[in-house]
């Protein structure tokens, strides 16, 4: 009963229960931009099979341009990664009580601020007036904010080729050869806090005849008086909760069970990736009056799809960005997109309200498969409207989502965040997507991340600090599909549950120890007592275990080893299975601009159930 009512004092008077000063007296920080701990940790959780670059090249962009403590405003801060809304408000007030950063590691005295959290957002922030703050790029390169560069480019280029080669090329389907090529060039111009960009992407994948099969650029520009953004060429759009717009992956239920539920929105935000369809072509502006943004955006945007020849209608469209056959070829940039429109969001410190609106058409009518996809876009015309809000009290952030499609059916997703502080956050979170929501740009969280259709779901998550260096997360989603589905022929429901412990037993070693457990229905194709091939709802059981440890010696060594254990079994039908993975990865750093990298792996897995996903930080 005490712990009951100890947690609803926290609740009622997080203000007079807890404060937050710098306890350390440090003026000066060093940011070592060579670290991708950080960046592994957000990205292990993916679940796609499919290389995609977007997530990793929008937290490199956020390195590169960190942002000003003191000019960032609310928003822009609940962009950054591992920190939540409440926590940015309070380094808003903060700002306003000191009236400016003279180091950004004076965040350590904003209430709420552990050294755990300023450590995973420094490298997206900076105090650009400071005389003591030290930066260390990418190459290793040290400078002081102060004298950071008002002109830079950069130039990546990457040669790859598999070692084994595929099929295609053993039986000469694929019509290029067996190198991969990838050229970037990025110039920045910075004065004062204005900013012009410019971007050109060029690739090639293995097997494709074109060397620049795949081209992508764009020119930007940045707070300049009253436009806070203006970029003409590649962008992305990224709204709220995802409902009404949102043109990238997402992070996936994992290891941060608070705050990665919330979408990191940046709104409108060039495209520089090699992903080649979630991004737009076109022109979009942001202009900031006061407490009102307008947003504007147009996209006359390709894309490659199946065309029925007889009826000049596109079944499917491809998502891979591969023109490697005969086929792959004939089916590129053969369906087309024009769309416009537009946001208005009004911000009032801690509150956000915003409104979205766009339509678009398609150059062929769009008819899928019916047998397989009950309830997708048909049609040549898509439009969507959608509403948001997002309120920060005291301790406690409110947000949500509320969009209707050219179907005219509704999704919606609401959440309430409490943060406790130097204790723990929690959250709770409610979504409803409607069976026909047939969205087209959307992709809200869920079980399924990024199909907002057809499903329900209560998802509860806690980040609890029980002792220095200890951090616990844990979640519960429960789920349901009310609708069939082309793989479930039934409505179907289903039950997640992780818990995790991140222990820094000293300053460079870590330990990690997971255990996961999901249970959901599923159809499976069996062979019933006649003999007959027949569809049948199976309670499916997934436990994995995953344990492993990272050890660093300054900026110069890391060690890093993991072993993951899965298993599978169904209630019903049998076909148990299980996978083991083991991998060490060491870095080293043995000379200023040199870094050597390996990994060894090994796993074994029964099969496709029991599979085991790996993030590997390769080459950019």
């Amino acid at each position: 009963m005490n712990t009951y009512i100890f947690l609803l004092m926290l609740f009622i008077f997080p203000d007079i229960v807890f404060s937050q000063t710098d306890s350390t007296g440090e003026k000066k920080d060093t940011t070592d931009l060579r670290n991708f701990i950080q960046d592994e940790k957000l990205l292990e959780d993916l679940k796609s099979e499919d290389e995609d670059s977007k997530l990793l090249d929008n937290l490199e962009n956020l390195k590169s341009n960190p942002y000003d403590l003191n000019t960032i405003t609310s928003g822009q801060l609940q962009t950054i990664p591992f920190l939540n809304s409440v926590i940015a408000v309070k380094i808003i007030e903060y700002r306003k009580k000191i009236k400016f950063f003279n180091s950004k590691r004076e965040l350590l005295r904003v209430e709420g601020m552990t050294n755990e959290l300023y450590e995973k957002i420094k490298p997206y922030l900076i105090a650009k007036q400071s005389a003591d703050d030290v930066i260390i790029d990418e190459e290793g390169r040290v400078y002081k904010t102060a004298r950071s560069k008002s002109i830079s480019w950069k130039l990546r280029s990457r040669l790859s080729q598999d070692l084994q080669p595929k099929s295609g090329f053993l039986d000469s389907k694929y019509q290029g050869s067996r190198q991969r090529l990838y050229n970037r060039f990025t110039v920045e111009f910075k004065k004062e806090n204005s900013t012009i960009a410019a971007n050109l992407t060029a690739e090639k994948d293995a097997g494709e005849k074109n060397l620049t099969d795949f081209v992508s650029g764009f020119l930007g520009i940045k707070n300049f008086k009253n436009i806070k953004y203006l970029v003409a060429g590649d962008y992305e759009l990224n709204f709220a909760q995802g409902l009404a717009m949102n043109g990238s992956l997402g992070y996936s239920k994992g290891s941060e069970a608070v705050n990665a539920l919330k979408k990191k929105d940046k709104e409108i935000n060039s495209y520089s990736s090699v992903n080649e369809t979630q991004f737009f072509r076109g022109a979009a502006a942001k202009v900031n009056i006061g407490h009102l943004n307008f947003d504007l955006f147009f996209s006359n945007n390709h894309y490659d799809a199946v065309i029925d020849t007889s009826s000049d209608q596109v079944t499917s469209f491809y998502y891979d960005g591969y023109h490697r056959t005969t086929t792959e070829i004939n089916r590129k940039n053969s369906a087309r997109e024009n769309m416009f429109g537009g946001r208005l969001t009004f911000e009032n410190g801690s509150m956000r309200l915003g409104a979205t609106y766009w339509t678009s058409k398609f150059s062929k009518p769009i008819v899928p498969d019916s047998s397989k996809h009950l309830f997708k876009f048909t049609g040549t015309t898509a439009n969507m409207i959608g509403f948001d809000y997002d309120f920060v009290y005291k301790n406690m952030n409110i947000y949500g989502e509320l969009a209707r499609s050219q179907s005219h059916s509704i999704a919606g997703i609401s959440a309430l965040q409490i943060t406790f502080f130097k204790i723990a956050d929690l959250i709770f979170s409610y979504r409803n997507y409607s069976k026909d929501f047939a969205p087209v740009h959307s992709f809200g969280f869920g079980e399924r991340n990024g199909d907002t259709y057809n499903e329900r779901g209560f998802y509860s998550g806690i980040s609890l600090k029980l002792l220095k260096g200890l951090v616990v997360n844990s979640y519960f989603d429960q789920y349901e599909f009310p609708y069939r589905t082309f793989l479930n022929p039934l409505p179907a429901s289903g039950k997640d549950f992780l818990i995790n412990f991140e222990w820094n037993a000293v300053k460079d070693l870590d330990f990690i120890l997971r255990y996961k457990n999901e249970s959901k229905e599923e159809a499976r194709t069996i062979i019933d007592e006649a003999k007959r091939t027949v569809k049948k709802i199976d309670e499916k059981n997934q436990l994995s275990l995953r344990t492993g440890f990272s050890y660093r010696v300054g900026s110069r060594f890391r060690l890093t080893s993991r072993f993951e254990y899965v298993f599978t079994d169904y209630r019903n039908f049998g076909g148990d299975n299980k996978g083991i993975m083991f991998y060490s990865d060491i870095r080293i750093i043995p000379v200023k601009g040199l870094v050597f990298n390996t990994r060894f792996v090994f796993f074994d897995t029964d099969n496709y159930d029991s599979r085991i996903y790996e993030f590997e930080n390769d080459i950019k």
